[in-house]
């Protein structure tokens, strides 16, 4: 099982725009966070975690050409804005991708991307061609693979992370239930949102995002969804042994 951490970015990504502070100022690529997205391989299929809005950046940086299916987090447009460039994936590949996601993820798109249903445009493959399948909180296979989701809250909003395997991502996280936190049990590798240092009403903040991973236990945690309050090198030193920041392109195997 492969995993490429495409963006680890907040929707307003790292640098920011007009701003000059320390972290936006920085010459480490390591400070350079495109919108928050992931990338696995594993049981033959090429799953993708939310079509970021840096999307097709993001699929030429790593090299990807080819996806079979989307696991949505949740609807915001952040996370789902690039879907589009996946026409380019099923004109060349001439497929059908699978998207997932629950029922007001799944609603909200299909008036975000209502074109894709129009039959002359499907027809001349001149759309996405997609499948939305709505998931509840139970666990489902994408070809040969199971999916385990994991229901959060995003402030008041109902949302998902996913765990594969020993491999598990939560991003725009706020709270998680012991219930669902009980999935989390045995994990490898644990991607894991960490916003910034101060609180904020609708995510983790770095304190918030160590808590949780020293719960779950994992054997490696890494934090992504990081503003620039987040100054790589100066915060990834502060912090517990198993626990580091992520950064764009970081790629491991499980």
């Amino acid at each position: 099982m492969k995993v490429i951490v495409l963006g680890t970015g907040t929707s307003q990504g790292v640098p920011v725009i007009g701003c000059k502070c320390e972290t936006c100022r920085s010459e480490n690529p390591k400070d350079k966070r495109l919108r928050t997205s992931a990338y696995i391989e594993t049981g033959g299929s090429k799953i993708l975690i939310d079509t970021s809005i840096d999307f097709r950046q993001q699929m030429l940086i790593n090299n990807i050409d080819d996806v079979d299916s989307v696991l949505y987090t949740h609807h915001h447009v952040d996370h789902i804005n690039g879907m589009d460039d996946l026409r380019q994936i099923t004109q060349k590949h001439k497929k059908t991708i699978e998207l997932y996601g629950n029922k007001t993820t799944v609603d909200e798109m299909k008036i975000s991307f209502r074109y894709v249903f129009e039959k002359d445009l499907i027809k001349h493959h001149a759309v996405p061609l997609v499948h939305f399948n709505k998931i509840t909180n139970k666990e489902f296979m994408t070809g040969d693979v199971k999916i385990i989701p994991v229901e959060c809250m995003h402030g008041n909003l109902k949302i998902f992370g996913y765990r594969i395997n020993d491999f598990a991502y939560i991003t725009d996280c706020s709270y998680i239930s012991d219930k669902e936190l009980k999935k989390l049990e045995g994990l490898k590798i644990l991607v894991l949102n960490a916003l910034r240092i101060r609180p904020h009403p609708t995510h983790f903040n770095l304190q918030q995002a160590i808590e949780v991973a020293k719960k779950v236990k994992p054997k490696k945690t890494y934090f992504t969804h990081l503003t620039h309050d987040i100054l790589h090198k100066k915060i990834n030193s502060t912090l517990p042994k198993g626990i580091e920041l992520g950064y764009d392109g970081m790629e491991f195997n499980l």
